[in-house]
């Protein structure tokens, strides 16, 4: 093997442990202060909004791998923002976090290509998974 070789095995095994870059959007900023910390150990929360406006703009200065988001937030609800999103960075996955669990709600996230649906009452049982089920594309 030549020492080339040994660089490139180096950055593909770097670019494999990159951390999902998790962007959070909820208008309960309790809620948000205990995703982040469960969610710490796995992924890089690399930024917090309490709106579907800020979620929107910070989707875009940003680009995370994965967005949670409420549906019911001020100024704009969650899936307005995700189709807003969507439309201009396809690559983006979303996972829902919310209260609704009201079919309709379901159906209309998965119309938007939602990766994952988790009640806030499950958060501490299924977001980790769900998150990672989208980096997977196995949602």
């Amino acid at each position: 093997m030549h020492e080339s070789d040994f660089v490139g095995k180096a950055a593909e095994d770097a670019a494999e442990k990159k951390r999902p870059r998790i962007l959070l959007a909820d208008d309960d900023l309790e809620l948000i202060a205990a995703t982040c910390t469960l969610l710490q150990a796995d992924f890089d929360v690399v930024g917090k909004v309490s709106d579907g406006l800020s979620l929107v703009e910070a989707a875009f200065k940003l680009r995370p791998d994965v967005i949670v988001t409420d549906i019911a937030m001020p100024k704009m609800n969650g899936l307005e923002a995700v189709r807003k999103i969507r439309s201009s960075l396809p690559g983006v996955k979303f996972v829902f976090l919310t209260t609704y669990d009201a079919k309709g709600y379901r159906r209309e996230a998965q119309s938007l290509g939602a990766a994952g649906y988790v009640l806030k009452s499950s958060l501490h049982e299924e977001l980790k998974q769900a998150l990672h089920a989208a980096m997977e594309g196995t949602s």
